[in-house]
Formats: structure tokens, sequence, C-alpha cells
């Protein structure tokens, strides 16, 4: 019978355990974290400058007037209190535009190189805001690196002068206060090169984004955000489906931003109602302390970006940017959104089961060699989700409090809701067809021929307290450093098992098992990272994970090393990528005495910004290296890609 391995991660799917139990790797979010990130969107990130600094992870400045938010875009911690929003007719320092959004520092000399101007060449990193540029030096970090749900901003038209147009006022909707507008199209195609039984084109999206953010006086803002996707690959399988469109042209709607703020209720109060993306921590996209909105694992070199809920935030912030609070309330709990590759991990009836005792490991170690001697026994599986019902018990609950202190920005934070990766709890096994050669013809007896497999999946209850932490140090060339951990408390869960068929146990004949796949025990996940750029042509960028983001529970927690380098040339007009994955083996001998192997994932790509502008060409590859019982190498990781971008925005 398979049994739920790894819970498909976005772009790598691992095995068992977050990722794995159905819980897979996924591949690797932007916000209060590093404060001067650039602002990008989904598939097609801008060039955005590294020179002058790196600028990946500063921590959140104190919250004040609320940002307008581009597509997608996660929103930063609010500035200082009383700051005017976006629009309101106050020109931001680039201190100020860190602080309000993340990645607006880099917007400015984004822009200008896009226009073909040379970034300025001052060494070092602007990593965090300790100590951010009153000019607002353009930094590069990781939503750069793997690409964001953010607005591109490309090169505007030129300014015509300003007259009277004749008729002035006539026909025309005229609104009080300022309203920002965004508009990017994106295309893009997949090709699956590895892992899959035939190289083909698997993926292709078609993307519109509209969005908006109006300001009718200094204390409303509404923003908003929409985006069709038209899928290009026809999922039609039967000649019904031929009648209908859906089915020819997939299609679904998006949205990252529906919301409502009110801005300097008292001074430095800030509410925001509806639908948003909140993101917290300083470390780039791997934040063990940002638990507030789901996980996007679906787009392998998206990288976890997060997906937009439905949340009520309030921002206080009594002393400025020294010392800020921030609470939010999650009624409803949404699901991480998984790759296709999830069923891989839910099906395969050699993927591994977190369960973390050695003996219930040799136990379905023997099952599994049953079930590959003697197909007929696998199962067809299907996989049940249990949603937490709509009550209040079930809503979720944050507060964090942020200080500055010595040039370094850190936070406190708790966190009290669920894990948004399901894991297995449950099997139930049922025979639909006699496996008795006699009854059945041989040629009949073959994989999920006589078997049928439910497996149960829920989301398992957990507390996160977390601290992080972000700084620029001076005296090494303005290198940016940060670090974040969490302290999770989980809920102890189990896994039920039913077998096909009666196995010997102990020296007797069972008919089921059950062993404990999360350990109430409490663990840490943390993430220590740097960047630097070199001149205005180098930026590199590190990062220690313990922890991937699907690992959960004590005893299933890796450690990993994220790395990688831009070569910019020609004014960002053209930049090489090089990033990577690595998953170190520990030399912990398994329960079968095999020691564990390490495993590996390689992101090359090639940026493109035509000197006229307004649009980026992508050209990369995401690549899974490893065993078949590694967290990338196995099936529930998905298959390796070679993918192409292109993305017009204005």
């Amino acid at each position: 019978m398979a049994i739920p391995g790894a819970t498909l991660l976005a772009c790598f799917t691992l095995g068992m355990s977050p990722w794995g139990g159905v819980t897979g790797l996924a591949g690797a979010a932007a916000g209060v974290g590093p404060a001067s990130r650039p602002e990008t969107t989904r598939g097609g990130d801008e060039p955005s400058s590294g020179e002058g600094g790196g600028s990946t992870g500063s921590v959140a400045p104190a919250p004040g007037a609320a940002a307008p938010q581009a597509p997608s875009e996660a929103p930063a911690a609010p500035p200082a209190a009383g700051a005017a929003a976006p629009g309101e007719g106050e020109e931001r320092t680039g201190a100020e535009t860190a602080a309000a959004e993340p990645g607006a520092a880099g917007e400015a000399e984004g822009t200008a190189a896009e226009s073909g101007a040379e970034p300025g060449a001052t060494e070092g990193s602007s990593q965090a805001g300790a100590a951010p540029s009153q000019e607002g030096g353009d930094d590069i970090d990781m939503s750069d690196i793997f690409g964001s749900d953010e607005t591109l901003e490309l090169d505007k038209p030129p300014q015509v002068a300003e007259g009277p147009a004749p008729d002035e006022g006539r026909g025309m909707l005229k609104l009080p206060g300022t309203l920002d507008t965004r508009f990017r199209i994106l295309t893009s195609v997949y090709f699956d090169v590895d892992r899959v039984p035939e190289p083909g084109i698997g993926r292709n999206e078609n993307r519109l984004e509209f969005y908006f953010a109006y300001s009718p006086n200094e204390h409303i803002q509404i923003v908003g955000d929409i985006e069709p996707v038209f899928m290009g690959v026809a999922q039609a399988q039967e000649l019904g489906d031929l009648a209908t469109r859906s089915m020819l042209t997939p299609f679904h709607v998006e949205s990252d931003a529906a919301y409502v703020a009110l801005l300097d209720l008292l001074p430095g109060l800030d509410i925001k109602i509806g639908r948003q993306i909140l993101v917290w921590g300083t470390a780039d996209k791997f934040n063990p302390t940002n638990n507030l909105n789901p996980d996007d694992l679906e787009d392998r070199p998206l990288f976890t970006e997060p997906v937009a809920n439905q949340m009520v935030v309030v921002d206080v912030a009594p002393w400025g940017d020294k010392v800020w609070f921030e609470g939010v309330y999650i009624p409803m709990f949404f699901p991480a959104l998984l790759p296709p590759s999830a069923g891989a991990a839910l099906k395969d009836p050699q993927a591994p089961v977190p369960f973390v005792d050695n003996a219930d490991l040799r136990t379905i170690d023997s099952l599994q060699q049953m079930l590959d001697a003697n197909p007929a026994l696998v199962p067809k599986v299907n996989g049940h989700v249990v949603q937490p019902k709509l009550r209040f018990r079930n809503s979720q609950a944050a507060a964090k409090i942020g200080w500055s202190f010595w040039e370094v920005d850190m936070s406190l934070s708790y966190y009290y809701g669920r894990h948004d990766i399901p894991t297995p709890v449950n099997v139930e096994s049922t025979q639909v067809r006699p496996t008795d050669p006699a009854i059945t013809p041989p040629e009949q007896l073959h994989e999920e021929c006589c078997f049928v497999s439910d497996a149960f999946l829920v989301y398992p209850r957990m507390q996160v307290i977390g601290y992080d932490f972000a700084a620029q140090l001076p005296f090494l060339g303005h290198m940016g450093v940060w670090g974040e951990m969490g302290l999770f408390l989980p809920e102890r869960k189990t896994l039920r098992i039913e077998f096909p068929v009666p196995i010997l146990i102990d020296g007797q004949l069972q008919r089921e098992m059950e062993g404990v796949t999360i350990r109430k025990t409490p663990f840490v996940k943390a993430t220590a990272g740097l960047d630097y750029t070199f001149g205005k042509h180098v930026y590199v960028q590190a990062q220690y994970l313990r922890g991937f983001i699907d690992d959960f529970g004590a005893g299933q927690i890796g450690n990993y090393l994220v790395a990688g380098t831009d070569l910019i040339f020609f004014g960002r007009h053209l930049i090489f990528r090089f990033f990577t994955v690595i998953d170190f083996p520990t030399g912990r001998k398994d329960f079968l005495g095999e020691k564990d192997k390490g495993s590996y994932v390689f992101f090359p790509e090639i940026l493109l910004v035509p000197p006229w502008g307004f649009l980026t060409f992508e050209l990369g590859g995401f690549a899974f290296l490893g065993g078949e019982r590694t967290k990338f190498g196995q099936k529930a990781a998905g298959s390796s890609i070679v993918f192409l971008k292109a993305v017009g925005a204005f």
C-alpha cells in the first residue's frame, strides 16, 4: 500500500515530514524582512541593483502609515508613526522608503539602470535597515534572486510638459487624494527535462496583474490587486472535456491585496482590514518566524511566495521607529498551495514515511519490500485533506514587538496557529478484487488492481516563539548580516496504517500499525546569513538554514546552505545569476544502518532588460540532484526544468 511520503514541496518536495508525511521539500517571502529588498513581481524580477551594498534582511521598522503594496508584494512593517502614505504629497528619503516598502530602496536605482544609467559604485552591503542610504541605494536579495510577486518597475516614458487641456474637466472623473496604479503582463513556459516519463512542456502561464492604491485623504487608504491567470496547457482527457472551455483553457483568478487601511486613528495607530500579505523575519525567503501567510509552493522558481489571507493588522508606534508593536488576527486558516508533484509523495509506495522511531521505520520497510515483490498488493491511494472547521478556536493570532538599538534592528514575536503543510494521520485499506490467480487472471494482477487506500491528512497545531535581528557592519564595507530563530511547540501526531494483507511484526501477524510522526518535543528552526557587493558588478549572498521550509518535528530537522552570486553588466541590463541549495549529509546511520547522503538544487539564470526598457526576459533552469531517498532526489521533489519568461510592466 502506498504510504504518504514527502509532502511535496513546490520546488523540491521532500520526504514525509511536513514536506514528507505528505511532506516534501518545498522549493524555496519578503516583507518586514530585508528592508531594502528590490520591488519585483511574480516570475519576472527586474534586475535590482546591488551596487553600494547588498540588501537582504533588515528588521522591520516601526509601524506607521501603510505603504501601498505592489501586486503580490508582501507588506513590510510600517514606517514610523505619522509617516505619510505614499502618494500623499510628501517625498520620502531613502531610509523612509526602505522602512515603508521592502524593496522601495532599490526602485530608484533599478529604474535608472533600466534607462541605461550606471548604478553607484560604493562598495559594501546594505542588509538590514541599520544604516539606510539617504539616497535609496539599490540592494539585491533573494526576492531578486528567486523572483517574487512584487511589482517590476521599468523605464518610464519621457515627461511631457503640462498645459491646459481643451474643455478641461469635461467628461473626466475627478477623485480627491491620490491614486497609484500598476500593470504587468507575464508569460512563461517550463520544459520538463528530467524525472518525467517523457521530456516536454509541463507548464505555460499567462498572467495579467492589475494593482491600485487609492488614498482619498491622509487617514484612509484602499488597496486592491487582481490577477487573472490563463494556463496554456489543456487539461482535456475525455471526449466530453472538449466541450468544456475550462478544460481546454484552464483559468483562475488570484489576488494579493483587497484591504482598507485606517491611518493615524490615534498618533502612531494604524489598522488594516482585509485580504493582505504580511511577512515577518529578517532572513531572505527562509523565515522560521514567518507563519502568517501560507506558502505558494506550486511554482518552483518562485520559492515559497506567500499567499494572501484575510486578516486584521494593528500597528502601534508610540516612540516612532525606536519601539513598535504589531498585532495580527487571522479568522480563517488557509493551507499552503502544493506543487504538482505532491501526489507523488502520497502515492509512491517506496516514498519515505515520517515515523520518528526506528522500530516503526523497520516495519514500514518490511511492508515496502513486500509491495515491491508483489505489485498486486500496491493500492490505489486517495488523499483526503481534513480542513479545520471555521470556528473561533481554529483562528490564528500573532503579536510582535520590535526595536532598534545601536544600529541593530531586532524583534520578538509569538504565533499561535497551524502548520500549513498537511501530515497523514490515518490510512484505511480496502480490497476490491481477489489476488488469487485462480480467481483473477494473472494479466490483471498489477499495481492498483486489487486494493484501495484512503489516506487522511490534517494540519497540526503549533506555537512559535521567534527572535530576529539585522544590521550592517560599516567596518566591513557595510556588509549585511541577519539572523532569526523560531522555537516551535508542536501538537503531537500519530499515523495509523492498515495493511493490505497481514504482515509479521514481532513474531505476530498484524493487519495495522500506529506510530508517532510528530513528537510534542519543542524544536528549533533558524536562519543566519550575510551579503556583500564588490564594486558595481559582483553580488554574493549566503545563508545557513537549520530546517527547510517543510521540515517539521523534533528529529526531522536538517541542515542546509543557500548561496549564490549575481554578475552584473551594462548598468544592470544583463545579469548572470547562479544559486544553489545544499542538503548536508549528517553522517548518521538510518534504521537500515546506511549513512544518509546529501542532495542539491542548482538554479542558473540569465536576466536581460532591453535598452528601451519596459521588458524583462529570463532564461533559467531548476535542477534536482541526489539519490532516490534524499530530500531533493526523491520523486516528490518534482522534475528538473528549463524555463523562459517574458515580463512587461508599466
